[in-house]
């Protein structure tokens, strides 16, 4: 195998029912690259990978949740195959949102009544259940907490959104 053939493999392999890809270091290790320049080298294959199968549609991204790379397909393309996943129910993507909020505001765990409190609903518990159910989140032993999984890293470029919310927060000063 050559080193785009082992890069493919290790970036589309499906480790679990929410994760995709591979860390650096699992692809350092798998490709046996050592040394003080292996970082640089590592993104010198991505770059050429990335160069190798824009024509296929393809494009290699990285998932912030839980540091994994991996393949996926032109964001013009898989927007407009999956532009809701939700099917005509906002009140999911809206609590969605909330949960993505409250997650990152306390290091991965949200607490519900957070949630309730930010999405201004008495009764989310129904939400949340379908959203475990999605994928996007699983609910902690207790019923109290929620934690996302990595599969909304794989779904929703955390990056754009991020920067979206910063130009509006700064629309709004």
């Amino acid at each position: 195998m050559n080193e785009i053939s082992i890069l493919m493999h290790l970036l589309s392999n499906k480790i679990g029912l929410h994760q995709v890809g591979a860390t650096e270091e699992q692809v350092l290790q798998a490709l046996n690259i050592t040394g003080k320049n292996r970082t640089y080298y590592f993104q010198d294959l991505l770059t050429n990978l990335s160069k190798y199968i824009e024509p296929l549609g393809l494009e290699v991204k990285y998932n912030p949740i839980d540091s994994h790379w991996f393949l996926s397909f032109d964001s013009e393309i898989s927007d407009t195959i999956s532009a809701n996943p939700f099917e005509g129910k906002p009140r999911l993507a809206a609590t969605l949102f909330c949960v993505l909020v409250c997650c990152l505001q306390n290091a991965g765990i949200g607490k519900i009544q957070d949630i309730k409190k930010l999405r201004n609903k008495k009764k989310i518990m129904e939400d949340l259940k379908e959203l475990e159910q999605f994928g996007y989140i699983e609910i902690l032993k207790n019923a109290s907490q929620i934690q996302l999984t990595p599969l909304i890293g794989y779904q929703l470029n955390m990056e754009k959104l991020f920067i979206k919310m910063a130009l509006k927060l700064k629309k709004l000063e």
